[in-house]
């Protein structure tokens, strides 16, 4: 069973480009975890402007170690500087049929 993260947000104005280079630096520093199987940058289709992460681990453990890594932890402080209230942080149980 994968266990999957998806971090939602939308920009403060002006902040845009800056909230994709932390979510995108965020991406590639994850890859490196041992159980991260995946991980992407997502931006909204439907015009909404939200943007974010979506990773997918072996465990909820080894997404809790890359997340409470200090660069990671340091990063995603500067993202909650930049982007509006009311961002979404979700996890979730993923099994194939």
């Amino acid at each position: 069973m994968a266990y999957i993260r998806v971090s939602l947000m939308r920009a403060a104005p002006g902040h845009e480009g800056e909230v994709e280079r932390l979510n995108r630096e965020l991406v590639a520093y994850y890859r490196r975890f041992p159980g991260c199987l995946g991980t992407y940058y997502v931006r909204s289709a439907d015009g909404s402007g939200e943007v974010g992460r979506v990773s997918i681990w072996e465990s909820d453990d080894a997404a809790d170690r890359a997340a409470n890594d200090d660069h990671s932890m340091a990063v995603r402080s500067q993202l909650h500087l930049l982007i509006q209230p009311g961002h979404q942080d979700r996890s979730f149980q993923a099994e194939a049929p």
